[in-house]
């Protein structure tokens, strides 16, 4: 069975020179230059959906309302404040959309700049109404490779707002908590829902994870079986996956950390130790990913002894093959030398003698060898 991962070794090849000619990056340093040469709020990234979708979910303990396509983001500040609010976006490249949903909750200009920006670390800032940080999640691509999604969140004391690059299914497990009333999520403030979507994204790294893990065990089997150019490239693969992976999950830990380090109201007193659950939940992660990395590493020095192992078979054989023959080939010289006075040549059965005596010498140094066990 093939590995999910394992792609084309030219796509892969293709892949590492874009990392190492740092391709991707200029395309998206030249997108940062061009935004700050015009003074104006620019999308950085890649477009990954054809248009911007948002869903709008308000609730409380008794009801709930789902509407998925609002147009008019000023009717938001027309909801009961006794309900909170869940705005989620689908795509970040429709500027107009963020800055009018800016201009409701009154976010500062760099706040939108950051949500826009995919390239950006993850980080956390804490204004005097609303919490704003943005994170880094594993999503799998069309071709089952491990890609990272920019995800962006603004939290005030009623309302969350998400922003996701594309229409992923993180947060599918909350959805229907809402609609269905199960769980705490419409018992308890906002921020509790802030913890429920943080915990679904850590929840994506370990699912990850356990695929690579998975990805590992087939690349070792292909390795002591037969490795090959392709597995190769399918280990690079991984290794630069985890390494992402791990550069995410680190500021994802530190984002956390600062949350509970910052004294704000938005954090409720009897939810703060489900923050430091998921700080708890981070170092696990790392953890794991860490011991990916040194499983990659292993399978690496396997792949190699594997391969240095067959090189010296194969020189095994050959020097094995080339002994047998230096006696044989020594008989065959002295009776190659022409000279007028060598009995052995008028003999009627001579050359048959001589084949017998070449052919005993081959069976007896065979029978040496294997009881040396060089053979």
């Amino acid at each position: 069975m093939k590995s999910k991962l394992f792609l084309r070794p030219d796509k892969l090849l293709f892949k590492g020179l874009q990392n190492i000619t740092g391709i991707g990056q200029d395309f998206y340093t030249n997108q940062k230059s061009e935004a700050k040469a015009k003074a104006e709020l620019t999308f950085i990234g890649k477009k990954k959906v054809q248009k911007v979708n948002s869903q709008i979910y308000t609730y409380s303990l008794e009801n709930f309302n789902v509407n998925n396509e609002l147009n008019d983001y000023s009717l938001l500040k027309e909801i009961n404040s006794s309900e909170n609010i869940w705005l989620n976006f689908h795509g970040l490249h429709e500027v107009s959309k963020i800055e009018k949903i800016g201009e409701v909750y009154g976010l500062e200009r760099l706040v939108i700049r950051q949500i826009l920006d995919t390239t950006q670390r993850p980080k956390i800032e804490i204004d005097d109404n609303y919490l704003f940080l943005n994170v880094k999640s594993p999503l799998k691509g069309e071709n089952g490779e491990v890609l990272i999604e920019h995800m962006s969140f603004v939290m005030g004391d009623k309302y969350l707002i998400s922003f996701q690059e594309e229409k992923s299914d993180h947060f599918g497990s909350i959805r229907n908590k809402i609609i269905e009333g199960v769980g705490y999520i419409r018992k308890r403030s906002i921020d509790y829902l802030l913890v429920q979507m943080l915990d679904a994204i850590l929840d994506h790294y370990f699912i990850t994870i356990d695929e690579m893990n998975k990805e590992c065990s087939l690349l070792e089997k292909e390795i002591l079986r037969k490795p090959s150019e392709e597995t190769t490239l399918a280990l690079e693969n991984l290794k630069g996956v985890a390494q992402i992976i791990k550069k995410a999950l680190g500021p994802l830990k530190e984002v956390l950390l600062n949350i509970l380090n910052e004294e704000t109201e938005l954090i409720r007193r009897e939810n703060v130790r489900y923050f430091k659950d998921l700080i708890n939940t981070a170092s696990s992660a790392i953890d794991e990913i860490d011991n990916t990395q040194k499983t990659l590493e292993s399978l690496t020095n396997i792949y190699f002894a594997s391969l240095s192992q067959k090189m010296n078979e194969i020189m095994k054989v050959l020097t094995t093959v080339a002994t047998i023959f230096i006696p044989l080939t020594f008989v065959a010289g002295i009776y190659g030398m022409n000279f007028e006075n060598m009995p052995e040549l008028s003999y009627k059965n001579g050359y048959f003698i001589i084949l017998g005596i070449m052919l005993f010498i081959s069976i007896l140094m065979v029978i040496y060898f294997k009881r040396k066990r060089w053979i």
